[in-house]
């Protein structure tokens, strides 16, 4: 029991800094060290979530046949979502070799019928003895791919096989969704004392599209509609929104980002608003409102957490809104959650 412990602090450790392979691997050890049935549920969701879906359904299953888990129709569910995610490939050889999935053991030829793969960006291998056939491709969802290996003998200076600790660190990230539809609820403060408004309520919806994106970092470039009430004032306006994004550990679904909106605002004042210092429309006046045009900008640092590939929840840390106008030059303090939708 005691090893059993160690194994599954090392699976926690693991999952936290998004090595879902070695996390999954150190709670299956736990579990044959201990045989409780929660270790199988554990390494079952860090496959999961490390994308590696044929792991996922074997182990969620192996967790169903442990026993009568109070969560059998949530997991039988989600067993059913991920076969959907699932890919076939059959390779057309008689010879007997072995095939590796991402420097993983998965199969061997011949193939009487096509094998389950995970979906996404693969590297798929058949090796027998130092002979060997590679490819690297995108796989979809529901497809089903043939083909023909030719094996040749592998010459000096190649790879070789490595270890799945490196292939998992040499994996590429999955693709994220490149359209997103992102709704903003948060606040912003007054920063000088005009009263200007001292406080409001902040809410905004917008688009994004991920221009690029590579191992580390990404860019997007978005467009939003911003809305300010509370305090008599009632704000709008529409910005371009540019994003530059950093991703610290490639196979965890965390982001830290680094936004500037850049746009038009139209702030509308009514006369039961808090008397301003500086007055922005005319007085006397007769008018129950006026409205300020002004340029705003808005430079920002979130993060980002990705909870599935359709679904990131973001925080927005600190924000400085600048609004550019005359008579009154407005800056506050702005802040918020913010639901992203990804989809193609």
């Amino acid at each position: 029991m005691d090893q059993a412990r160690k194994r599954y602090a090392v699976g926690e450790r693991e999952y936290a800094s998004g090595r879902y392979w070695q996390s999954a691997k150190a709670f299956e050890e736990a579990y044959d060290l201990s045989r409780k049935g929660d270790l199988l549920f554990n390494a079952a969701r860090a496959y999961d979530r490390g994308e590696y879906y044929v792991r996922a359904i074997e182990t969620y299953e192996a967790y169903l046949k442990a026993g009568l888990p109070p969560d059998a129709e949530q997991i039988t569910q989600r067993v059913a979502a991920l076969r959907k995610l699932l890919c076939q490939v059959h390779l057309s050889t008689g010879e007997k070799a072995y095939v590796f999935v991402d420097g993983h053991e998965y199969y061997q030829t011949p193939m009487a019928s096509p094998a389950v793969m995970d979906s996404g960006y693969h590297r798929l291998e058949v090796r027998a003895g130092n002979r060997f056939w590679a490819k690297e491709q995108q796989f979809v969802p529901g497809e089903r791919y043939e083909f023909e290996p030719t094996l040749e003998e592998e010459r000096g200076g190649g790879q070789g096989l490595v270890s799945s600790s490196q292939v998992e660190e040499l994996r590429q990230k999955p693709r994220t969704r490149q359209l997103a539809v992102v709704l903003h609820v948060g606040g912003s403060v007054d920063m000088l004392g005009n009263n200007y408004p001292p406080h409001q309520l902040a809410l905004s919806l917008g688009a994004e599209y991920r221009l690029l994106e590579g191992r580390l970092g990404a860019f997007d470039l978005g467009l939003k509609i911003p809305l300010e009430l509370l305090q008599g004032w009632s704000n709008a306006g529409l910005l371009l929104t540019l994003r530059g994004v950093l991703t610290p550990v490639p196979r965890l679904p965390l982001e830290l980002v680094l936004s500037l909106d850049a746009g038009l605002a139209v702030q509308d004042y009514r006369a039961n608003a808090p008397v301003s210092p500086k007055w922005p429309c005319a007085s006397p006046s007769y008018l129950s409102s006026c409205s300020i045009y002004a340029l705003r900008a808005v430079p920002a640092v979130s993060v980002a957490y990705r909870f599935t590939p359709s679904l990131e929840v973001r925080a927005q840390l600190a924000g400085v809104e600048l609004n550019l106008g005359s008579p009154l030059f407005d800056p506050r303090f702005a802040f918020g959650l913010q639901a992203a939708y990804r989809f193609f």
